[in-house]
């Protein structure tokens, strides 16, 4: 589980069960913002929180875990001996 994706989650239902708890005294002037302001850029819902707070973007990339298996040839050293050459390759 992604942790932030988690704790975001968390402090938004906190959050919408603070603005739930308000009841409807906070109601009438939520009406009113939802008006939009002539001029007024549109608000992305998506990259903020309820609250207001803005939500940082990023992208999590999982490392798959990777198989090695060891090579090895044979080959000639430096003075015409055969010597064993060997590496780890992935696959």
């Amino acid at each position: 589980m992604e942790r932030r994706r988690f704790i975001l989650g968390i402090f938004a239902l906190s959050a919408g069960a603070a603005i739930a708890g308000t009841g409807e005294a906070q109601a009438a002037p939520a009406a009113q913002a939802a008006e939009p302001v002539r001029g007024a850029a549109p608000a992305a819902p998506a990259l903020s929180l309820p609250d207001g707070t803005p939500v940082e973007q990023a992208q999590y990339w999982r490392r798959r875990p990777r198989r090695r298996r060891q090579v090895c040839t044979i080959r000639r050293g430096r003075y015409g001996r055969r010597v064993r050459v060997c590496r780890w390759v992935w696959y």
